[in-house]
């Protein structure tokens, strides 16, 4: 897995809140409920979205997993945003990115990666953390599913 050191500019986004026991089946019906309901609104809103579906962690995990289901749009996409349908942006800034290849109950393992490389390189990081899931796990094979993580960085 490769590890890089990226500046992003300010990016707007779309979501749900979600929060779900840490199992395999909770998460995926979390996600699958949230991202439905984010992209059935953006259909309806005609709003183009700009990623494949993303989740969004704004603090580290506590008893249960609580999360965003969401997608990045525009600037003007964003302000359409109403109801359980929220917008936020992520602030410019650089972050660690990685991409993961492979099942999801694995994704743990790149996570840890990327904050212990951070940590060797001295990098202070923050939340918020985010994954942008690539590929779609029912039409790719598992081992082939690819799922770009980001980490923020402090300073």
């Amino acid at each position: 897995m490769e590890i890089e050191r990226k500046t992003l500019p300010e990016q707007h986004y779309l979501y749900v809140d979600r929060e779900c026991a840490f199992d395999a089946k909770s998460i995926g019906d979390a996600m699958a409920s949230g991202f439905g309901e984010v992209f059935g609104f953006a259909q309806a809103k005609g709003i183009a979205p700009l990623s494949m579906p993303a989740s969004f962690y704004m603090e580290m995990p506590g008893e249960k997993m609580a999360f965003r289901a969401g997608v990045f749009v525009s600037a003007e996409d964003a302000a359409k945003a109403e109801g359980e349908v929220k917008a936020a942006a992520m602030q410019a800034g650089d972050v660690m990115t990685a991409t993961h290849v492979g099942s999801y109950a694995t994704l743990g393992q790149s996570h840890k990666a990327l904050w212990d490389y951070a940590e060797s390189q001295g990098l202070p990081t923050v939340m918020p953390v985010w994954e942008i899931y690539v590929d779609d796990p029912t039409t790719k094979p598992e081992a082939e599913v690819r799922t770009e993580i980001f980490r923020a960085l402090g300073g």
